[in-house]
């Protein structure tokens, strides 16, 4: 069941039509727009299940996330943004990687002046959610050249695959930036992987919950669901 006040999830056309920063909606605001990806590689056969490698990366913060960001206001389109913060954040190796609007996966619009303040900007914030298929080479090729990344260390303090065998369930338990939890969940089933049980993380650190407050940004200017 939705909580009261969360917006459903959005496509492309429908979150662009929100706006941009400096364009009038309805709320008389402007929205910012943060894309983030989830690149996947299929494994050599005979390799145990489930067969393939998905990457995400520990952020700033402590928390794990996907690759991506803001996307700059003005004639970037949300595609070219993400392949832009693709290069800072993962290197050289990415710099071939070409996002396009058949790689949405969905959206979904965080209100200004929600549950938890947001970024304290008067304009809300719209998370988009691309999937990526890449060869085995490449994502190898990615996490070799991460340390070469202009934002390593600073944005990113490393790759992590994520163990998709029995480890998920451990894994599930760390903390997540934005909705990057429910993402990563949304996105097992079209790899044909059943997602676990979910459980409430060990001690008090639940994850952020859908709806609950926006991805945070840092003093960067960086995206939070990445």
């Amino acid at each position: 069941m939705r909580e009261s006040g969360e917006r459903p999830p959005l496509n492309r056309a429908a979150a662009l039509a929100l706006g941009r920063t400096g364009t009038a909606t309805g709320s008389g605001t402007g929205w910012r727009h943060a894309c983030h990806v989830l690149l996947y590689a299929p494994l050599p056969a005979g390799h145990p299940p489930p067969g393939y490698a998905v990457l995400m990366q520990l952020r700033f913060d402590g928390r794990f996330g996907f690759p991506g960001g803001l996307v700059e206001p003005g004639g970037e389109s949300l595609e070219a943004g993400l392949e832009r913060e693709l290069r800072e954040e993962l290197g050289p190796a990415a710099g071939g990687l070409r996002l396009s609007p058949r790689h949405h996966r969905g959206a979904k619009a965080w209100p200004a002046g929600g549950s938890g303040g947001g970024s304290g900007s008067d304009a809300g914030l719209v998370t988009h959610f691309y999937i990526r298929r890449v060869k085995l080479e490449e994502l190898v090729a990615i996490e070799r050249g991460g340390p070469g990344a202009p934002e390593h260390g600073l944005e990113v303090q490393g790759l992590v695959r994520v163990p998709l065998g029995g480890g998920l369930p451990a894994f599930l338990r760390h903390r997540f930036a934005g909705d990057a939890r429910e993402q990563l969940l949304g996105a097992l089933p079209i790899l044909g992987i059943r997602p676990p049980p979910t459980e409430e993380p060990a001690g008090d650190i639940p994850p952020p919950q859908p709806g609950e407050s926006p991805p945070k940004t840092n003093s960067r200017g960086k995206g939070g669901g990445k």
